[in-house]
């Protein structure tokens, strides 16, 4: 989130810091919307929302809080993207020692695990393009494998550098500051890719564009 959609965030990280028993970390739920806004097909609201639930058992009141909120930072991720705005949050930040618990981390964790969820859509679209765009879909899995790797090294870095190490790459604990400033690239690469899946798919992104409301 950033800028406005930031204030619009406010309600939902309200609810994730009271309610860390019932709910993923905000970072990891901001990610998540990312990764659910950027699909090469939307996802239907009730398909998404139990994903960043740790818990289903909250009162009807919080559930009501929580599908708001949700809604609305949803919405502002697509505008974002629309608008081709900043994609990763200004609190998600690279730095030396950067562990499980920083935003940047649980941000990305929060994106891995909804493309996680949406693989079969991401695999769908690529079996399309297989079939009506031969000569584009090898590139297509190589750019995919590349930024999902890029995603995964931020979401735990001490794994990445003890994985690095493992295969004899030492450099890398020096290479992540310089590796963490193409993330903003990289996150506009992923949206671009999944909007070059999208086409051999039917898509909802019209509809959420417009300000319906897609919730049942």
């Amino acid at each position: 989130m950033t800028g406005k959609s930031e204030v619009m965030g406010q309600d939902l990280k309200t609810l994730c810091e009271d309610h860390p028993q019932l709910l993923r970390s905000y970072h990891e739920v901001c990610g998540l919307l990312f990764s659910v806004a950027a699909a090469p097909q939307i996802p239907a609201p009730q398909q998404w929302m139990p994903w960043v639930l740790i818990s289903d058992e909250m009162s009807a009141e919080v559930a009501e809080k929580l599908t708001q909120s949700l809604m609305d930072c949803f919405k502002a991720q697509l505008l974002i993207m629309r608008d081709e705005g900043n994609l990763l949050p200004r609190v998600c930040v690279y730095h030396a020692g950067l562990t499980l618990e920083d935003a940047l981390s649980q941000w990305m964790s929060g994106c891995l695990l909804g493309h996680q969820h949406l693989q079969k859509v991401w695999q769908q679209a690529w079996s399309q393009m297989q079939q009506q765009a031969p000569d584009d879909a090898p590139q297509a899995a190589k750019e995919l494998s590349h930024l999902l790797r890029l995603f995964s090294t931020f979401a735990n870095v001490p794994m990445a550098l003890e994985q690095a190490a493992a295969g004899g790459n030492i450099q890398l604990a020096a290479q992540l500051a310089a590796i963490a400033e193409t993330l903003p690239r990289a996150l506009r690469q992923y949206v671009s890719l999944a909007g070059k899946l999208a086409v051999y798919l039917p898509h909802q992104f019209e509809t959420f564009i417009s300000g319906q409301d897609p919730a049942p």
